[in-house]
């Protein structure tokens, strides 16, 4: 596990952002051939794992979005960079929600929700055009995006037994967006635009959880997707987790975890299309309890 660890550290300090997600690809390759390694024989203890839930703080940290609102009767707008140009918030610390229930060895159902919300507030110094609105330089604007994720999926055990186990999971990852921006624009009033959107987007999946011991072990989570849908919506999505965890007592565990996600999506509606590219890294410690 200390291996794979150095690993995609060292691949994410290294690679440019468009090669990212190859590396992390690789990744999963790489961990699911040393999660599924030797095994040794011999009876084990057996903990409790039919039902878990997990929940804990989760620390983003490096987030980085690009936005753009189009009025689809005026020409296409620019790209706005939320932290650079309205000075919106890049970390925030937020509470985090993750279950499983197994209905045998082979079958079982994940859930995850959390919400994260960034604010700005900066004095322009360029215009920029939003939608409808048009704030000029030194306007003052406010800013805002929020996002709220749910999560749930089927998975399926290709191998399981009590030392490792493989699959795969294919589910709804479902993700409501909102942004907004206020403030005095060059008609000198002061106006806001807002925009939301509400994605159902299918994702697919491969898992891993491996047993150093009993009761310290670590686990491993890639989702992905890519979407195009009659032209209103399209983009995509990829979400790498991995962690640790100790289960200090039988039915208690304590644990921590990196996650690394990236979404860009554009969603057309009737008057306006808002396009959003956004990526952050995140950790997370928790506790959980099994049952």
């Amino acid at each position: 596990m200390h291996n794979i660890l150095i690993f995609v550290h060292r691949s994410l300090s290294l690679v440019k952002r468009k090669d990212l997600w190859r590396t992390l690809v690789a990744a999963s390759v790489f961990a699911a051939f040393v999660f599924a390694g030797p095994v040794r024989a011999g009876a084990e203890e057996l903990l409790p794992d039919g039902f878990m839930i997990r929940a804990g703080g989760y620390r983003v940290q490096n987030a980085d979005t690009i936005m753009r609102l189009d009025s689809n009767n005026l020409p296409v707008g620019a790209y706005i960079d939320f932290h650079d140009t309205l000075g919106g918030d890049n970390e925030t610390t937020v509470f985090r929600l993750d279950g499983l229930y197994r209905f045998n060895d082979k079958h079982g159902l994940g859930f995850s929700y959390y919400a994260l919300k960034f604010t700005g507030s900066r004095v322009l110094s360029q215009e920029i055009q939003w939608g409808d609105l048009t704030f000029p330089i030194n306007a003052q604007v406010d800013s805002e995006i929020k996002f709220d994720v749910y999560k749930l999926d089927y998975r399926y055990s290709l191998f399981h037994n009590e030392k490792v186990e493989l699959g795969a999971s294919f589910g709804l990852h479902i993700m409501k967006m909102s942004a907004g921006i206020a403030g005095s624009t060059t008609s000198g009033t002061v106006q806001s635009q807002d925009e939301a959107v509400t994605a159902p987007l299918p994702v697919f999946g491969l898992f891993a959880d491996y047993n150093f011991t009993p009761r310290f072990s670590a686990f491993y989570n890639y989702q992905w997707f890519f979407v195009n849908y009659q032209d209103k919506i399209k983009g995509g999505l990829q979400d790498f987790l991995i962690g640790l965890e100790y289960r200090v007592f039988r039915n208690v565990a304590l644990g921590i975890a990196y996650n690394r996600f990236a979404l860009k999506i554009e969603s057309k509606g009737d008057t306006t299309t808002l396009n959003v590219d956004t990526n952050w890294n995140g950790g997370m410690l928790y506790g959980a309890l099994y049952f």
